[in-house]
């Protein structure tokens, strides 16, 4: 099945505590828009430096807001695989549908210890899992092949996000675990592959401009479902220029939630202070879409 989710921005009150009221306002923006899922604690969710305590308050409350109107998926990877069960774990029961687990970041890892590390945590995991494949902040990727592996162990390992610019390596995961398994979920990450995606045989897209302009990529999704290829085309272009976004700083993308009231930035976290030149290219983004 074709899908947009939406890796959601996590509003904040300062890098300690997350401001819940205000991404509660952002899923119900975007399940008011049709997009066909939440994603929380992504990497435009700031999942690394936000306490565990806290993850656990916004997981419970993302669940009882979203209220099975679209698909709720948890990030809960982690560098321990023991809190990564953990939080998994607590993800599910407070009623989430998936979670995404990035693998172990900083160190770079082997196929086979990518391999181990994933099959610890599913065999202790109740629920339904994807793969997180993101290479820039890993070092290194997950391999089509290791997919494959985890596939035929795994029933509850369902799919991937993969995080790569280029569509070779997605594209090779497709050719290399849909014969044997052909439900098995291949997302994109960057909103610009998401046509290429659903053409070579995958889901669609976990991605971030989606947070923005929900409606329009919603009218995506209803386009490629009824093979409407002028419309897809036409908003193809669009988000082409929206790419444009990927040039900022990283954390800076929470300037839509301020732009759009959701939040405001702490002053305690990295980039909190955006350079003048960057606001400048913030407001002329804006103006472009």
């Amino acid at each position: 099945m074709i899908k947009y989710v939406a890796p959601t921005l996590t509003a904040l009150h300062s890098a300690s505590e997350i401001d819940i009221e205000s991404c509660q306002k952002l899923y119900n923006y975007l399940i008011e828009n049709h997009i066909d899922g939440i994603a929380i604690f992504g990497t435009s969710g700031e999942f690394p430096h936000i306490p565990l305590s806290e993850k656990k308050k916004l997981i419970k409350a993302a669940a009882s807001q979203i209220k099975h109107r679209a698909d709720y998926v948890v990030g809960t990877g982690t560098m321990n695989a023991h809190e990564t069960i953990e939080l998994s774990e607590y993800a599910f029961d407070s009623g989430a549908d998936a979670v995404i687990i990035v693998s172990p970041y900083y160190y770079g890892m082997t196929a086979d210890s990518v391999f181990e590390y994933y099959s610890k945590v599913a065999s202790q995991v109740k629920g339904n899992i994807y793969l997180y494949n993101f290479p820039d902040r890993t070092s290194y990727s997950i391999t089509p092949e290791t997919v494959l592996k985890l596939a035929r162990k795994h029933s509850n390992i369902i799919g991937i996000k993969d995080t790569v610019p280029d569509m070779g390596h997605t594209v090779d995961i497709l050719k290399t675990v849909r014969p044997e398994f052909p439900d098995f979920e291949v997302f994109s990450a960057y909103d610009n592959n998401f046509v290429y995606n659903i053409l070579s045989g995958g889901n669609g897209c976990v991605a971030i401009l989606a947070n923005i302009a929900p409606k329009m990529f919603s009218n995506w999704v209803k386009a490629a479902r009824e093979k409407n290829f002028d419309a897809l085309a036409d908003i193809q272009k669009k988000v082409d220029r929206m790419m444009d976004i990927f040039a900022l700083p990283g954390n800076d993308k929470s300037s839509f939630s301020r732009k759009k009231n959701l939040c405001e930035r702490p002053d305690d976290i990295p980039l909190s202070h955006v350079p003048r030149i960057e606001k400048t290219g913030i407001e002329k983004f804006y103006e472009r879409i």
